[in-house]
């Protein structure tokens, strides 16, 4: 009897070829554009924090005392004790600070003292940082310096903190770019960065940043919790 076979229905091998050679392509065009727009955020974030406006406090000049801002009659003090290579510090410098500027220190009911705590594990970038953040301070520009400082250093860390960095940053805000680099390079402030980080070791103090508020070292940095011991003693004072 005849016998009769079944033929399996196949795609001729060149067919096969070119399908996987074209899903090859797609995949390796789509991880190009995942990159692209992982490098574009990058680049973004970095463009929009060199960019990022920085400016005096707003609040009558008479409240600005090197590194102190606030009203001289404010009922409640805190002191910020940073690291400015500290990256916690660098969001409580962007996120929280903006917030107790504009709800206790330009109504005046809030005082701010800025304290230095460099770490060791972000030396020499941290020591570097304070030490221009003096020398702007110098020039009544502190407080803007501070801030360009920790929005460098967030996308670049210890390569932020370059002596030609830290002089840039100063003369592109309009200050006098020599003056600054001498006092940088001579060191000039170095006992009042020294006196600090002895003050903030016989406090017991553990990190960055270390918020304390009256006489009271805040458990930890978040706003809720300085802003909870900030109505606390104010209502304590009668405000």
């Amino acid at each position: 009897m005849p016998t009769t076979s079944s033929k399996k229905k196949t795609t001729p091998p060149a067919k096969q070829a070119v399908n996987s050679s074209n899903i090859g392509l797609w995949l390796i065009g789509a991880s190009v554009v995942v990159i692209a727009l992982v490098v574009g955020v990058i680049v973004f974030n970095e463009n929009s924090a060199k960019s990022a406006p920085v400016a005096q406090p707003d609040v009558p000049a008479t409240w600005i005392d090197r590194t102190v801002v606030g009203s001289p009659d404010a009922k409640v003090v805190v002191q910020l004790w940073e690291d400015f290579l500290c990256p916690t510090c660098q969001t409580f410098a962007t996120t929280i600070k903006p917030v107790l500027m504009a709800d206790y220190v330009t109504p005046g009911k809030v005082r701010i003292e800025y304290h230095y705590f460099p770490l060791a594990q972000h030396e020499p970038g941290a020591t570097m940082s304070a030490l221009a953040a003096e020398c702007a301070a110098d020039q009544g520009m502190f407080w803007p310096y501070h801030d360009r400082v920790f929005q460098m250093t967030k996308v670049d860390q210890q390569g932020a903190a370059q002596y030609d960095d830290l002089v840039g940053y100063a003369t592109a805000m309009g200050l006098d770019g020599q003056k600054f680099g001498t006092c940088l390079s001579s060191q000039e402030h170095r006992d009042t960065i020294s006196s600090s980080l002895v003050q903030a070791q016989q406090l017991n103090l553990q990190g960055t940043p270390s918020i304390i508020v009256g006489d009271t070292l805040v458990n930890d940095s978040s706003l809720g919790s300085i802003k909870a011991e900030i109505e606390k003693q104010l209502a304590q004072a009668g405000q």
